[in-house]
């Protein structure tokens, strides 16, 4: 053994306890913390990757959306011999899909996607004399808030056409489409806070109604039926407005043979940012 080396070899490991031993607590801390972040930005990508959080909003599910949404659960809620209904609609993140076609005998018909039991929707149901009273609220969207309009929750609603309805649909975040031509409306309100709203009455022939449309930051489309007696008041910020097939007034549009003194569809669109297409079709 040779003791020159022996001693080279105690210095340097004396050397190594002594600088350990000398480490600032304060830089020890940062590296521990910064250790962490990296950690948790690695699992984050992970999670992502698996499917655990959606992707960008679009029409279809993307391969990772299809991971984080799981079997749809479907409701149906009886019309009881109701001769009128009324619909609250309460979406706080995600997409939404409402049209006619609801079974025979049937109020409503759902159909939900969400990742989780947690943000399955919560319903309320009663009967005042003749009319039928029903709201679907979403009891988890405050646990989606960091993904807002990329929400996994995916609504399909499908609704009687044998009686006359009121319908007033509130979305927070997310994009909605309402198909409305089969229906009977009475009042329609529909409240969208970002995303794009798509309102199609074509081929509408239910009775007059009155409509208060109000979207946040988003494109709205609306069609509605050339053959109807309509007026639509339009008071918008931010963005264009074009129109097709309707005869446009300060600010108000209405349909080829419009006349004030028939039973006419008023519909109010505030508009904050974003295009606003008409069609009369």
């Amino acid at each position: 053994m040779n003791p020159e080396k022996t001693g080279q070899e105690h210095l340097t490991l004396g050397q190594r306890f002594l600088s350990w031993s000398n480490i600032n607590p304060v830089r020890m801390v940062m590296w521990l913390v910064a250790i962490t972040i990296v950690s948790f930005a690695i699992g984050f990508g992970i999670l992502a990757l698996s499917g655990g959080f959606p992707p960008a909003a679009g029409e279809n599910f993307s391969l990772f959306r299809n991971g984080a949404v799981s079997a749809p659960g479907t409701t149906n809620i009886s019309l009881d011999g109701a001769q009128q209904g009324e619909l609250k609609v309460t979406l706080g993140a995600g997409k939404l899909l409402l049209q006619g076609g609801a079974p025979p005998g049937t109020f409503m018909e759902t159909t939900v996607f969400s990742k989780s039991p947690v943000w399955q929707p919560g319903f309320s149901r009663s009967m005042n004399a003749s009319k039928i009273q029903v709201a679907m609220i979403d009891k988890g969207h405050k646990a989606k808030e960091w993904f807002a309009v990329d929400s996994p929750n995916k609504w399909e609603i499908r609704m009687t056409e044998a009686v006359p309805l009121d319908l007033d649909v509130d979305v927070g975040a997310g994009d909605s489409r309402l198909e409305l031509g089969a229906l009977n409306l009475s009042t329609l309100s529909m409240k969208n806070g970002a995303g794009d709203a798509r309102i199609d009455l074509a081929g509408y022939h239910g009775g007059r109604f009155d409509a208060d449309i109000e979207n946040g930051v988003g494109d709205l489309t609306l069609r509605v039926p050339k053959d109807s007696n309509t007026k639509i008041e339009v008071q918008n910020g931010v963005g264009d407005i074009a129109d097709s097939g309707l005869i446009r007034e300060n600010g108000s549009f209405t349909t080829a043979g419009y006349s004030p003194s028939r039973p006419a569809n008023t519909i109010r669109i505030k508009q904050g940012i974003g295009s606003i297409s008409l069609e009369a079709v």
